[in-house]
């Protein structure tokens, strides 16, 4: 069949959710070579945002695929309920060989995506604590109804919006009842009107106190959990060094859970294994994982929960059967990951090439009168774009809470992917003033380079605009 059937299968058939049909162009994907997209034509494209932040280890690595291979001699399909060999390997990496040293993670249970964690945590923090309650900000921690309803970047739940007109749709009743939203620590445009670090009294971060106080409000008997990744992913948001460790503290002196969603910020990505562990004495009660857990080689994800919780749940038969969780074939892809990382000293590695693109991004933010913030760790870091930088003043002045709807062709992160195509090169962000950069996790520096250069141009183009 030619490209061209293809594509009109896709326009013809394929239900699309990014673009309406009439704005919609095809991007084809005839093969992956390590960190880099071939299309129909043999065009060459750089992935700079590591697919969506999942391709840790790097796309296509022969160990995975080869592991992938000898579980399809060996299975089709087994339920989660049986043993495999897979299954209980996998289980014993990630408690013994990864957190053990933290001394907090008592059992793991695999899912297929990360929504799903996202969903299963909530389920489990609920049942623990016999309390409804879940607390968010604003955050993107998947599409299924519970995870859906602790998003809190608006267009990122699911809605309509008009490519033409202002029109846009919500998901009726999303969030569901009982999700509440606390104030991200946004310090660069703070949603309380503070200035970092004139806002702590005592100590204490004002967003901290802020969301206790909504907690005390609302009534503390009744929260079950505080879902918080350490590095707010969707928003693309990095709080100050002290927020994680006063959250962590709060939610431990007011009796509730801490579920960390380290779908993002796990598996090396902020050169740690994990997130959390940017902090001394940090652990949460339930941590969620996905994407880097296989490098997206097959769908998988997971949860993590702490001994106390393992041992209440050991107590009890529990009714709840994902059809494909811990689908041994996933769970191969997850074992083979797992032990390139450790060989490969990934964490280690993400957090050497980290400092080499904050470098480069920085002598950007030097550069261009249009950046006005560049922050990071490891392979994970935001550009904020502004019209001026001495009043912050964003392009869009939604911002965050943009709908998405009419016109976007002038949102900065559009024009950097447009523009950054113009150079072979996929970069951008998912908030119309911020971009996003995560590449693999095994990219070089010459590919770092070739990455910096297409957003250097990019950038000069909205320089015009400051």
């Amino acid at each position: 069949m030619s490209w061209d059937q293809y594509i009109e299968w896709d326009r013809k058939y394929y239900m699309h959710h990014k673009d309406a049909l009439e704005e919609w162009v095809p991007f084809t994907v005839d093969r992956i070579e390590g960190s880099w997209i071939i299309d129909n034509k043999g065009n060459r494209i750089l992935d700079f945002m590591g697919g969506w932040f999942n391709i840790n280890v790097g796309q296509r690595r022969e160990e995975v695929i080869e592991e992938i291979k000898k579980a399809l001699d060996r299975y089709g399909w087994a339920p989660e309920t049986y043993v495999t060999p897979y299954k209980s390997e996998a289980a014993k990496l990630i408690i013994e060989d990864i957190l053990k040293p933290d001394n907090w993670a008592g059992r793991v249970r695999f899912v297929v995506s990360g929504s799903e964690a996202n969903e299963e945590a909530i389920i489990i923090a609920r049942l623990y604590t016999n309390r409804r309650n879940i607390l968010s900000r604003m955050a993107y921690h998947g599409w299924t109804l519970g995870a859906g309803s602790c998003t809190g970047i608006r267009a990122d739940r699911g809605i309509l919006a008009s490519p033409k007109t202002s029109e846009s749709r919500d998901v009726p009743d999303l969030p569901t009842g009982g999700f509440y939203f606390a104030p991200s620590p946004h310090c660069y445009r703070c949603p309380l009107g503070c200035e970092y670090p004139d806002c702590k009294e005592n100590g204490k971060l004002a967003c901290v106190q802020f969301t206790e106080n909504l907690i005390r409000m609302v009534g503390v008997e009744t929260f079950a959990a505080m879902i918080a990744d350490v590095h707010i992913g969707g928003p693309s948001i990095i709080p100050p060094s002290e927020y994680i460790p006063q959250i962590r503290k709060m939610t431990r002196d007011l009796g509730i859970l801490w579920i960390d969603d380290e779908i993002i910020c796990g598996f090396g990505r902020l050169g740690k294994w994990f997130g959390y562990q940017l902090y001394d004495g940090v652990t949460p009660d339930i941590m969620t994982m996905g994407k880097g857990i296989s490098s997206s080689q097959l769908p998988a994800a997971g949860g993590v929960v702490s001994k106390e919780i393992a041992e209440f749940f050991d107590k009890y038969r529990w009714n709840h059967y994902p059809t494909f969780g811990a689908h041994p074939v996933s769970m191969a892809a997850i074992v083979a990951n797992i032990k390139l990382m450790i060989k490969e000293k990934i964490p280690e590695r993400a957090a050497k090439m980290g400092k080499y693109l904050g470098e480069k991004l920085r002598e950007l933010e030097d550069r261009h009168k249009c950046v006005g913030l560049v922050n990071g760790c490891g392979l994970y870091w935001i550009v904020e774009i502004v019209k001026n930088k001495k009043t912050k003043e964003p392009f869009i002045k939604e911002d965050r809470n943009a709908a998405y709807a009419g016109d976007i062709s002038s949102y900065p992160s559009e024009i950097v992917s447009r523009k950054g195509l113009e150079k072979g090169v996929i970069i951008g962000g998912f908030v119309p003033n911020t971009l996003r950069i995560g590449p693999a996790l095994n990219i070089t520096e010459d590919e770092i380079n070739i990455g910096i250069e297409a957003l250097d141009y990019a950038l000069t183009e909205i320089d015009k605009m400051c």
